[in-house]
């Protein structure tokens, strides 16, 4: 690559007041929905003079806030040299240094950079907003502290043709690259490198089939003996309209160009295929323009070296899962630096930790934090970040979206939490971006916690309260964020060793559970008949502890009425997945309102109102 843009510093752009980052060669943005994703990319293509074009509507402004006149956007960005591996060195190549100037070059104690500082101001005299550019001397660590030179300076004609920025939107399409000159595919296609004699003689040919077409179909014939009439009307006596089958220029090449999917025996024009494949197209025409033009620049010059950004929004958009991934590994073979914003869990999955970007907002202001890769200093292991990437993102990494996280400990609570937020709130989790997630064990609270500490995303815990699950729950939070589980009001835990059935039951929803046991069942007798067939039988060991009873206690005895409620537990022992769904629905529809959400996830669910501000929907008799 030769150089990096390792820093970059916005400030007043869009939705970003103030953002320090610091970049890869592979970058990928992730979070939710509107939270400032595409005007980073923006800002990326400003300060490398990708875009021209502003307004007002580009200058960050507070709620209620008048724009002043004077208010601009600044953004900043560091570039420095590399060697062939992307580690830094301490000056540029000569060709580099050819290309910036002494006019560019700076100095620090880590060695040569180019700074740039792109300012979007109101200009006066033309009454819109422009961009400038001016040469940063020195970077200071924070943005007050950094030294620009006074004059404005232009880029050089070899900065303009060595350092290039390809943006890439989510409505790419390559129907409409092929009919757009400007379009990378346009642009492929429209360049020669053939002499002029031989563009002369190919044009010359392409003439006379073009006439040949239309002398053997007697309709074009007749259609342009007609048409033909109107050339002397709207122009000068010389003046003609003409049909072209064919272009008959080589600069027009794209606009008769078509790309075919062969499928078998059917050949089937591009435009009639599915807006994924069309859009993937339109990214693996880009890659070829970037080659080519790469070719080109070591045909004049052998020492001569590009670099390309790529900015590009969502790469999965219309494509299935595994022609993500495989897009996603092409778009790794890019030749230049990466900058992509993604929703896909499947692209997350098969990149690094490293290289993700979590953007988020506080109070309508664009936040980012890049993964901070633990470097042994932290309290959790040397391998986290890999633990993390087997046993989350892998499985669960569309949390990255997530406006907040409950973890949980089993697929009960997993699936049964949705219920209650729903009555409790009046929609589903996914409403309000909340996700509840079953994380397999009380073992494995370590690497989620780790991921949400690093990105900042909300959570809250919902746990059962046996030992174990207790021990789980204080380890990890203590490990993670160095503070007892007892202080925080986002972990919720069952009172007295209870497990989440032994609790509803406790709770005085018996009856409820009962019932809806039964009508799944389909046997309104069915709590009955199972105590007469299990009666006297031997549980195990394990089993006993569970119910609370002594592990000695194997021989079942469900006489009583805390006989009929161990039955009941032991029911939900045996078959607690199935039974998680039907109880919960009968529960919320409790005829006392005031008990359609148990205790404790009620205390859960006004944690979480707190988290994210959310209105509670009011209980009424039904």
């Amino acid at each position: 690559m030769g150089i990096l843009v390792k820093h970059i510093r916005i400030r007043n752009f869009r939705s970003i007041e103030s953002l320090d980052l610091e970049l890869g060669s592979t970058n990928l943005l992730i979070g939710q929905n509107n939270t400032g994703k595409s005007n980073f990319l923006c800002a990326v293509n400003v300060a490398l003079g990708l875009m021209t074009d502003f307004s007002e509507a580009d200058i960050y402004v507070t709620d209620g806030e008048r724009l002043a006149k004077t208010k601009g956007a600044t953004i900043d960005i560091y570039i420095y040299p590399t060697d062939d591996e992307g580690n830094r060195t301490a000056k540029f190549t000569d060709f580099w240094a050819s290309v910036f100037t002494e006019k560019w070059i700076g100095t620090s104690l880590e060695g040569s950079f180019v700074g740039i500082r792109a300012e979007i101001k109101l200009d006066k005299d033309r009454e819109n907003y422009a961009v400038s550019r001016k040469c940063i001397t020195q970077w200071g660590d924070e943005f007050e502290r950094t030294v620009t030179k006074s004059q404005k300076d232009s880029f050089t004609d070899d900065m303009r043709q060595f350092i290039s920025a390809f943006y890439m939107d989510a409505n790419r399409d390559i129907v409409q690259d092929l009919r757009n000159k400007k379009s990378f595919f346009g642009r492929v296609t429209s360049g020669s490198n053939l002499s002029e004699d031989k563009i002369t003689k190919i044009e010359s040919r392409l003439s006379a089939v073009n006439e040949m077409i239309i002398q053997n179909i007697p309709a074009l014939q007749e259609t342009k003996s007609r048409i033909s009439a109107i050339g002397k009307t709207i122009g000068s006596e010389s003046s003609s309209v003409e049909i072209e089958p064919l272009t008959r220029k080589l600069s027009d090449l794209n606009r008769g160009m078509d790309i075919v999917m062969k499928d078998g025996g059917a050949n089937f024009s591009i435009s009639q295929n599915g807006h994924g494949t069309r859009s993937w197209i339109s990214f693996l025409t880009l890659s070829a323009f970037v080659e080519n033009q790469s070719n080109k620049i070591k045909d004049e010059d052998e020492e001569a070296e590009q670099y390309a950004m790529l900015t590009m929004e969502e790469p999965e958009a219309h494509l299935h899962p595994q022609a993500q991934r495989q897009l996603f590994a092409q778009m790794q073979d890019f030749t230049g630096q990466k900058i992509i914003s993604t929703h896909s869990p499947s692209i997350i999955a098969q990149s690094i930790l490293a290289d993700a970007v979590y953007f988020y907002k506080e109070n309508g202001r664009t936040i980012a934090k890049r993964y901070k890769a633990l470097d042994g200093t932290e309290p959790v292991d040397d391998n986290m970040d890999e633990y993390i990437l087997r046993e989350v993102i892998n499985t669960r990494a569309d949390i990255l979206f997530s406006s907040a996280v409950i973890l949980c400990e089993g697929i009960t609570e997993e699936l049964a939490l949705p219920i209650f937020f729903h009555k409790h709130f009046g929609c589903a989790p996914f409403a309000h971006g909340v996700s509840i997630v079953n994380i397999g064990g009380a073992g494995k609270y370590l690497p989620y916690l780790t991921l949400l500490k690093n990105f900042n995303i909300p959570w809250a815990i919902f746990s059962d309260g046996e030992s174990d699950a207790i021990t789980a729950v204080s380890s990890a939070v203590t490990t993670v964020f160095n503070v007892d589980y007892t202080v925080c009001s986002n972990v919720v835990i069952l009172d007295d060793g209870q497990e989440y059935e032994t609790y509803l039951i406790n709770e005085g929803y018996g009856e409820a559970m009962i019932e809806a046991i039964c009508e799944y069942e389909e046997d309104e007798d069915y709590l009955s008949n199972y105590m007469a067939r299990m009666q006297g039988q031997h549980r195990k060991p394990k089993i006993a502890e569970k119910l609370g009873l002594e592990r000695t206690d194997i021989v079942r005895n469900y006489d009583g009425e805390a006989g009929r409620n161990i039955a009941l537990k032991e029911m939900c022992l045996g078959g607690k997945t199935i039974y998680a769904l039907p109880v919960a629905k009968k529960i919320v529809l409790h005829t006392d309102v005031n008990k359609r959400i148990p205790t404790k996830i009620k205390s859960l669910f006004d944690e979480l109102k707190n988290m994210l501000g959310l209105s509670i929907v009011a209980q009424t008799e039904e």
